[in-house]
């Protein structure tokens, strides 16, 4: 028999990745940075896997033919790559209805979908499940975007292995030094400090290969706002005085490099190409469900229950391509 709380219908229905197959990747698409395509998804990943670069020489290919039917072959393409080890995670939930019953009405439900988040469409049944599915599938994108940068406070489950905490363990990064506490006064020589780290190869590709993509400064949170503070407190003198930082369409650039918002930790920025950042998950694949029901015949039925599986990995492939900014 269905249970009313507040106006909401709450049915004793099973959640499963079968009747609602597009759960992950909503999850997925609400995560900052899969959303605005900063790195690259490698979907289906459920093991170990070598990922494949292919590198190729950047000497000349013409030759000086002495026309004499000489034949003197040159080999120009390689392979280079890395392994890529997926860790496990699971989710398990459990919310007992009768607490639920004071805080949640059909008001509050209807008022908060006004945010840019799809809830559930008009006529569909507005019960209680599906508001609670909602925000677990906001917590898991929040969890996906701290699982790709990582770094202090972005932990999840105690594991601390995004692409800063790689980055920082590995020799072949490029690490500005001297790094300082960035604010409105001093932000703009930092950035320009991270953009001068920048391999010019990597600077080349997204301006000579357009095929590639372009290299982006990516910075945390209080950067950002420092920067918007530093060109918009005295816009005669820094859009004039200094053009090479440009604002078009909301999106900011130092020498035509965009600076680009992500879940880094406070004080942090990375510079790399999306060609070289990954994230690797099985959230996409056949193997990957997410379930819930109310109650059974072990539990208490006026509890809620949710459990799901999935995998995950972010990092790099060339260290000697990414730049690094931490104090």
């Amino acid at each position: 028999m269905a249970r009313e709380a507040n106006k909401m219908i709450v049915n004793n229905i099973e959640y499963t990745v079968k009747n609602q197959p597009e759960w992950f990747y909503r999850s997925l698409q609400k995560a900052h940075t899969i959303d605005k395509g900063y790195v690259r998804v490698l979907p289906n990943v459920t093991k170990d896997t070598y990922i494949k670069k292919l590198v190729m020489d950047k000497n000349t290919i013409s030759q000086v033919d002495t026309r004499d039917c000489a034949w003197t072959p040159t080999k120009r393409f390689t392979f280079d790559g890395k392994t890529i080890t997926v860790k496990n995670f699971k989710i398990n939930e459990e919310q007992c209805l009768e607490e639920l019953d004071s805080i949640y009405s059909e008001m509050v439900f209807n008022s908060i979908g006004a945010t840019k988040d799809k809830w559930p469409a008009v006529g569909e049944p507005q019960n209680l499940e599906s508001a609670l599915m909602f925000h677990l599938q906001n917590s898991l994108s929040n969890d996906i975007e701290r699982l790709i940068w990582g770094g202090e406070g972005n932990e999840v489950a105690g594991i601390k292995d995004g692409i800063l905490d790689k980055a920082l363990a590995d020799a072949d990064t490029i690490k500005v030094a001297n790094a300082v506490t960035i604010d409105s006064t001093n932000v703009l020589a930092e950035i320009q400090r991270v953009y001068d780290a920048i391999p010019d190869a990597v600077l080349n590709e997204g301006e000579f290969e357009p095929e590639k993509a372009p290299v982006k400064i990516f910075v945390s949170l209080d950067i950002m706002r420092y920067l918007k503070q530093a060109l918009s407190t005295t816009p005669t003198n820094y859009q004039v005085t200094l053009p090479s930082f440009t604002i078009e369409g909301g999106v900011i650039r130092y020498m035509g490099v965009e600076v680009a918002l992500v879940g880094l930790p406070k004080n942090t920025m990375i510079a790399a190409s999306k060609d070289n950042l990954y994230f690797a998950t099985d959230l996409l694949s056949d193997t990957s469900e997410i379930r819930a029901q109310m109650g059974n015949d072990l539990y208490d039925e006026a509890k809620w229950y949710a459990k799901g599986a999935y995998r995950a990995d972010a990092g790099y492939i060339f260290g000697d391509e990414v730049v690094i900014y931490s104090k």
